[in-house]
């Protein structure tokens, strides 16, 4: 019995230890977990937002792309592919609808919006013959792009984002639609798309459906112009009814959604900071303007043809610095922001004339 007796406590005593060990295995083991997420999580933060990976910046020339003062704004290519207004078969390679350089200027809160025709007229990099420069994506993807508008503009390009109109669907409805004037009724239909668009003259409150017809319409005296001065007048609506108050609560949803539909290469760091030139938006922080030129079907081809004179009138209207040849320098002068849209309907100028005309019978 004393024999026993004095068995038992080695026993408890194996047992008790066994079970601490197995405790601290465990603890060892979360501590470990814990420690990796912690690092890679830490090395995330750094990539992401302390030092995100660089991306290229493309220019015409090393000039242009090292000049610090040409650097100092961010300039995103923004590109919306015609994936449901597209002509091509579905195997096709889609061409840019939308080509908008957007300039932000965090320094001083200001954002520039220059809207390029898709119909302009450029020599596309490594071709030789004149094509329109929403052939440029489809030749070359995002990379032709880029290059093809850094070279017509003389300005550096630091990152791009490529949406599809779906997205902008999803956009306008999320914000609660947009409020905008339409200057003239809009009508056009085609059975084959089992398209129809039918806007009235007026105030209108668009949802996403509508806001997509209505800055895609182009079935007018105008054609593209019209809908580049559409877009133009609708995006600033749409910016102002974006970052009103209502829709503060809105970011991560509105985040969410192009992250689904946008891909771009900008980091989040750049976004933030980029979005912050919107601070004071709706006074004279933001300048708008459609790439100045003319028609020319000279060749047999529809074309809006920008000359260099076409190009530096824009960009200085603008406030978006570029490279200049040595005989275009000239002191610079602050001007009072403007917008233009380029060139005016048959009604406006009946109307301007029949102004006139009262006026010089006066």
């Amino acid at each position: 019995m004393e024999e026993n007796n004095n068995q038992q406590p080695p026993l408890r005593h194996r047992r008790r230890r066994k079970i601490r060990w197995g405790r601290l295995l465990c603890l060892l083991i979360f501590i470990g977990l814990l420690g990796t997420a912690l690092f890679w999580g830490t090395c995330w933060i750094y990539n992401k937002f302390i030092n995100p990976p660089h991306v290229g910046v493309t220019a015409a020339d090393d000039k242009i792309r090292d000049d610090q003062k040409l650097n100092e704004r961010i300039n995103v290519l923004l590109l919306g592919i015609d994936d449901g207004d597209s002509e091509a078969a579905e195997s096709e390679p889609k061409r840019t609808d939308a080509i908008i350089l957007l300039s932000f200027d965090p320094q001083n809160n200001k954002v520039a919006v220059l809207s390029i025709p898709r119909d302009t007229m450029v020599v596309l990099p490594g071709h030789k013959d004149p094509e329109k420069i929403n052939a440029a994506f489809a030749y070359g993807g995002v990379v032709m792009a880029k290059q093809t508008v850094a070279n017509l503009l003389r300005v550096p390009i630091h990152y791009y984002a490529l949406a599809n109109w779906r997205g902008f669907i999803d956009v306008v409805n999320l914000i609660g639609g947009v409020d905008i004037y339409v200057d003239k009724d809009m009508y056009y239909e085609d059975p084959y798309a089992d398209l129809v668009i039918d806007i009235k003259h007026g105030y209108q409150h668009m949802d996403g459906e509508t806001a997509g017809k209505y800055v895609r319409f182009r079935k007018d005296e105008l054609g593209d112009i019209g809908r580049v001065q559409r877009q133009q007048k609708f995006l600033k609506a749409a910016a102002e009814q974006m970052f009103s108050v209502q829709n503060v609560t809105k970011v991560s949803s509105l985040l969410a959604t192009l992250d689904k539909y946008v891909e771009t290469d900008l980091n989040t760091l750049t976004m933030l900071k980029a979005a912050n030139s919107f601070k004071l938006f709706g006074d004279d922080k933001l300048r708008s303007c459609m790439l100045y030129g003319k028609f020319d079907d000279s060749t047999g081809v529809s074309y809006w043809r920008a000359e260099q004179a076409d190009v530096n009138k824009s960009l200085d209207e603008l406030g978006i610095p570029y490279l200049k040849e040595k005989e275009e320098e000239k002191p610079e002068i602050e001007e009072e922001p403007k917008e233009h849209l380029q060139p005016k309907d048959r009604d406006e100028l009946e109307k301007e004339a029949k102004l006139a005309g009262k006026v010089g019978n006066n």
